[in-house]
């Protein structure tokens, strides 16, 4: 097989790295540019965690830090740059640069003021994970049963007025259904950036079958984490690249070749299945598949140019 893209909707690296005082470009977190660089190409989406146990305006200035540290980082490596449309990314693969995009984890971080929103986007903010847990301004997570709160809504429409896209992982089954039902009366398009199938392994955290086919038929996609106890229910004893490949499996079945990705979220994770120890190790994946005859076009479809081609058709 070829060498690999990689295009990954999520990972947690940016928050560690800012917490934990550590270089993007070289690390041994699970993700570091020099280990991006060994792919033929890479685009990697960097979430910015808003993280639970703080406040909501200590999230929201940690955000900007963290865009800060990216940033300076990037001016000082040059092999990869920050990129907010498909023009910034198109332009980035002509002058054979990598490239990253920023996302926040957890809509927590804006309060209630809607106008940091539009601070996001001018950061250049094109993802955004509307929950984590619990319940914030916007709504509930998979741990409730609540859907979008008014404010929620106003986030969501908002969201497709800026070109932001709104993203469903760690969302209650509720809000699933209502951010979905938003996209279709306007147009738009929703995408859950880390989520297995709950038909695979029955965790709330997962998505139905409904809310995937839902995902597609809008023109969305989904990434495939490699959370261990969101792959298998017996992730405690075992869980390995086999469980992986059942998640993108199923969502095949579903008729998903043109919406399955990837959104490993390392760096999120305590744990990861066995055999993946970093970025480095996610063409085992790619080997799994070609070893039940998966083509190398269809390996592609996953690992890169599903992404890509979403971003060319909604990040104008």
């Amino acid at each position: 097989m070829k060498k690999l893209r990689l295009f990954d909707l999520h990972c947690d690296t940016l928050y560690e790295a800012l917490r934990q005082n550590r270089s993007l470009m070289r690390n041994d977190l699970g993700i570091s540019f020099d280990r991006l660089c060994e792919y033929e190409r890479f685009t990697q989406v960097l979430a910015m965690w808003s993280d639970s146990r703080i406040d909501e305006d200590t999230a929201f200035q940690r955000f900007f830090a963290a865009r800060d540290k990216l940033g300076n980082e990037l001016k000082s490596d040059g092999r990869v740059v920050l990129c907010r449309s498909d023009a910034e990314l198109s332009a980035a693969e002509s002058a054979g640069k990598n490239a990253v995009l920023l996302a926040v984890e957890g809509g927590k971080l804006l309060g209630e003021d809607i106008h940091r929103l539009d601070e996001l986007y001018s950061a250049g903010v094109r993802f955004l994970t509307l929950v984590w847990d619990k319940t914030c301004a916007i709504g509930g997570a998979h741990d409730t049963d609540i859907g979008l709160y008014d404010f929620g809504k106003d986030v969501v429409r908002r969201c497709f007025e800026l070109g932001i896209i709104p993203d469903i992982s760690h969302a209650s089954e509720k809000m699933c259904g209502e951010v979905i039902g938003l996209a279709k009366e306007a147009g738009k398009v929703c995408i859950a950036t880390h989520s297995n199938s709950r038909a695979v392994c029955d965790h709330p955290r997962n998505l139905t079958d409904r809310h995937f086919c839902d995902i597609a038929s809008l023109g969305g996609i989904v990434g495939i984490s490699l959370a261990p106890m969101h792959l298998t229910s017996d992730y405690l004893t075992k869980c390995g690249i086999s469980d992986i490949v059942a998640h993108i499996e199923h969502y095949l079945s579903l008729g998903g070749e043109d919406t399955v990705c990837l959104g490993c979220d390392l760096d999120g994770v305590s744990r990861l299945p066995d055999g993946i120890q970093n970025v480095s190790d996610l063409e085992k994946i790619a080997d799994a598949l070609a070893q039940i005859n998966y083509t190398d076009t269809l390996i592609d479809k996953i690992f890169y140019a599903n992404a890509r081609n979403f971003i060319s058709l909604w990040l104008k």
